[in-house]
């Protein structure tokens, strides 16, 4: 497997390091052409600098005192290279802060944080990441198992697999190590006994990855889309890179030059340098099609060589035709075979010159019973068929809710919004930064006739140093808590829920507790009765808004509002360092996150009322008059 070969001449681009893969490739070029004057780092990127930098300081100091015969690289540039190299060859167990030889050919310079020597010699890239390397969740269930090894032992051959975790599947990280590994290789320094590199997480052990592994699902010419390694996924993302760059290099001389990519809106844009440059290209002149939920890049690909461009345009397309086109129809094809039939013909009477006659038949199912019928369905859209958009239908709808009058729409064939109630609702919202889970917040609602728990505010917290076992015990706290309330209920006779908007994060610091505590069980039946209620999965199954679903903006979009400056969990994250940090100002940060996290529940309350109340007049999608 070796990378292809570029049809630019790449002699001209810096060395990159081993970001530039796993960043937007839109960033890549504007780093590049400078089009604008870029933000500053936010006080939260600033915090995740400096918090990754001690942190990966706390894992050197842990590894040398750990392993006597590791060596430190402290040179910088080209020393720094020399040591590296020359480590490698006397066959220096573990080098710690290595530089690898530079890679003029493949255009990469890097440094991975330790390189672990194979047992059968080469080396294998570890980086150290300021956030969790494992989730609670089983192999079998997550996809990818947990090879873990310790600090003591932080090679692969020393490695185990965990039974009850598997390896958190972030791409960004793997990807750097598939930069490290295209490095040794070039350096020929490599192990032999296949392709795997390492993350050490906030829970100080050695991950390991099967680089070679194929895990990602990825756009397919042949197939719709393939399952490719991290290798692979890698050689095509920096190859990528390459030719935007070396684009870039030749706009810069001769403007008439286009550039290789224009911006799409994707997770990353939120924290980049390069947004209020971006931005306001996406929302001219109805919104770029990616400003909608679930369309990335992909998508958008499809879309754009379809020539729709904005939301309006998808938004005027036919919501039958997609739905037909989704369920796999070849509509254009079938409008090809028909297009000189008479018009009065009976669909069925195209069995002869097609040979899918399922497809007619449930062509017809649906209303199409004539070749006039056939010949009605929107040709701009019947022109996806065969483009693997089996969202379709859905992001029509998202393109027309995003651009209509009312904040949310009932969606299509929803006639009244259902949300499961209780006697004694309890909404849960829980705060977390890197090393861990540091205060679980509830909102009592009790609608019983016996005042089993008192109504409002109840905040879990701890301002200890965070530990696994700090964690652990405030953890065990709120659990004793809630499932007492919720046995008390029974007891009394009366019906329990508690509430969360996206379970994911709770259901980690969930299991966390389970496991630390011994009563997995007991937690994930929780997590699987009907008690628990995901309300953000209850929203997204019954409405529709063209935007974002978190929090934040939903419970916005019906007029609540937080007692907070600027809530977010970035700025929680702020706020806790100077809330665990200090006399100075640690009291009113600690109010300020007590608050925040009241504002939490007492927004999933609000969406809960909003459903159960004001909600039920939503219009349909189906009824959506576009104002835009």
């Amino acid at each position: 497997m070796h990378p292809m070969p570029s049809r630019y001449d790449l002699s001209r681009v810096p060395l990159q390091g081993a970001y530039v893969a796993k960043q937007c490739p839109v960033r890549a070029q504007n780093d590049a052409v400078h089009p604008a004057e870029p933000l500053p780092p936010t006080p939260f990127l600033e915090r995740l600098f400096k918090g990754g930098n001690n942190f990966e300081a706390e894992i050197f100091a842990a590894l040398l005192a750990l392993n006597p015969e590791a060596v430190v690289v402290t040179e910088q540039g080209d020393d720094a290279e020399a040591a590296t190299l020359a480590a490698m060859k006397r066959g220096v167990p573990l080098i710690v802060a290595a530089r690898l030889p530079s890679d003029h050919v493949g255009r990469r310079v890097g440094r991975p944080d330790l390189l672990v020597r194979g047992e059968h010699g080469g080396y294998r890239p570890v980086d150290v990441k300021w956030h969790m390397a494992v989730t609670m969740q089983s192999s079998g269930a997550f996809g990818l198992p947990a090879l873990v090894a310790s600090l003591a032992a932080p090679h692969r051959e020393a490695a185990v697999v965990g039974t009850d975790s598997s390896a958190k599947k972030n791409e960004g990280d793997v990807l750097q190590l598939a930069h490290y590994q295209r490095m040794l290789e070039a350096a020929g320094m490599a192990t032999t006994d296949g392709r795997w590199g390492g993350i050490i997480g906030t829970e100080r052990q050695v991950v390991g990855y099967d680089l070679d592994l194929p895990v990602w699902r990825t756009p397919s010419t042949s197939s719709g889309t393939k399952l490719r390694s991290t290798m692979e996924r890698y050689d095509f993302e920096f190859g990528f890179r390459l030719d935007i760059l070396a684009v870039a290099e030749r706009h810069q001389h001769d403007p008439s030059i286009d550039l290789l990519v224009v911006p799409v809106k994707i997770t990353e844009c939120a924290g980049c340098p390069w947004w209020e440059y971006c931005g306001p290209l996406l929302e001219q002149p109805s919104g770029d099609v990616s400003l909608l939920p679930r369309i990335g890049w992909t998508e958008w690909k499809v879309h754009r060589d379809h020539g729709v461009t904005n939301r309006a345009e998808l938004a005027a397309l036919d919501p039958l035709t997609a739905r037909l086109i989704a369920s796999g129809l070849d509509v254009a094809g079938i409008q090809t075979v028909a297009h000189d039939v008479d018009p009065a013909t009976s669909l069925s009477e195209l069995r002869r010159v097609w040979r899918a006659h399922k497809q007619l038949d449930e062509l017809q199912a649906s209303g199409v019973v004539t070749v006039a019928d056939l010949l009605a369905l929107d040709a701009t859209t019947s022109a996806y068929s065969g483009a693997g958009m089996s969202a379709l239908p859905e992001q029509i709808d998202q393109a027309r809710a995003a651009l209509g009058s009312e904040p949310a729409y009932r969606r299509r064939g929803v006639a009244e919004l259902v949300v499961p109630r209780a006697d004694v609702e309890v909404d849960v919202d829980m705060e977390n930064v890197e090393t861990g889970c540091y205060l679980w917040g509830v909102h009592v609602s009790d609608h019983s006739s016996m005042s089993i728990a008192p109504n409002g505010h109840r905040a879990f917290a701890t301002w200890e140093p965070m530990t696994p076992e700090v964690e652990a015990a405030n953890s065990a706290e709120f659990w004793a808590w809630l499932t007492g309330l919720r046995a008390a209920t029974r007891a009394a006779g009366f019906t329990f829920a508690a509430y969360c908007w996206n379970a994911n994060a709770e259901n980690t610091y969930l299991r966390r507790l389970g496991v630390a505590r011994g009563i997995e069980q007991e937690v994930d039946d929780f997590i699987a009765s009907e008690e628990w209620v995901d309300l953000l999965a209850v929203w997204t199954r019954q409405l529709i808004t063209g935007g974002a679903s978190s929090l934040k903006v939903v419970a916005g979009l019906i007029g609540f509002e937080w007692d907070v400056s600027d809530p977010g969990g970035g700025e929680s994250m702020v706020r806790y360092d100077v809330a665990v940090g200090g006399p100075d100002d640690c009291y009113s940060a600690r109010e300020w996150l007590l608050a925040y996290n009241r504002g939490d529940v007492s927004a999933t309350l609000a969406v809960r009322d909003w459903l159960s109340g004001a909600g039920q007049s939503a219009a349909s999608i189906e009824s959506c008059q576009l104002t835009r």
